[in-house]
């Protein structure tokens, strides 16, 4: 076992940036710690991740629920981020993967690409890929940064409303991001992986606001009603 995950992290580390990703949900429910606070102040019950393979850069998203039209916006604002720091390869093949959940796949006897592989696609380059049912360990990465989590933010942090929920994710995020080590990755943070693989990556990428998705989804709603498009800015 010890063996085959040396290797695992052998071949992940010469992947070139954002040539494989990983995105799943994780419910926040069922964390006793955060619970309460959740009940009281109307806090996210859903967060949707996304963690780049080789460098294991982090996104986050939150929501009150899993859905399609939730995963497609997180899609979009992280397409949006990529493309506008131009963080894309130069080969132009990219792969984000999920499991086979409804928020990705609409329903399972569905003839035609999901809204959330529409999106994913519509960067040049990029792919949307499935892992095998029930094969959860491919999943691996994006299930570590759950478990990583829940004893350093939901299981300590206090909130004053959602907005401060917000605001402490994406302080979370910043330190997983530039400053926390990861023993996994030669004890290098995924700030300076990144910076080994792309020298003239822009450091703003990383620092992407984690989002509040039922704000993004009200945004978007509401220009659609004025005739607008622009969406893909962080609601605060």
């Amino acid at each position: 076992k010890y063996i085959t995950k040396q290797n695992l992290r052998e071949v992940k580390k010469k992947f070139y940036l954002f040539q494989q990703s990983c995105e799943d949900t994780k419910d926040l429910f069922d964390i006793p710690e955060y619970w309460p606070q959740m009940k009281r102040l109307s806090l996210p019950i859903v967060q949707y991740t996304r963690r780049e393979i080789s460098c294991g850069i982090l996104f986050l998203g939150f929501a009150n629920e899993r859905s399609l039209i939730h995963a497609t916006l997180f899609a979009a604002y992280i397409n949006h981020q990529m493309a506008k720091y131009k963080a894309l390869p130069n080969d132009d093949s990219m792969r984000c993967q999920t499991d086979n959940g409804v928020e990705y796949c609409g329903s399972w006897n569905a003839k035609e690409p999901s809204a959330y592989t529409k999106t994913i696609e519509s960067l040049p380059g990029q792919e949307h890929t499935t892992i095998f049912p029930g094969a959860h360990r491919m999943q691996a990465d994006v299930e570590t940064v759950h478990g990583l989590m829940e004893p350093e933010f939901y299981e300590i942090e206090k909130f004053s409303d959602r907005a401060d929920f917000i605001s402490k994710a994406n302080t979370y995020q910043l330190f997983f991001n530039l400053e926390r080590p990861n023993t996994y990755k030669e004890h290098k943070t995924p700030w300076q992986l990144a910076q080994e693989k792309k020298p003239d990556l822009d450091k703003r990428l990383l620092m992407t606001p984690a989002v509040d998705l039922d704000l993004l989804l009200k945004n978007y709603l509401n220009f659609l009603a004025q005739g607008g498009k622009n969406v893909l800015t962080n609601p605060y």
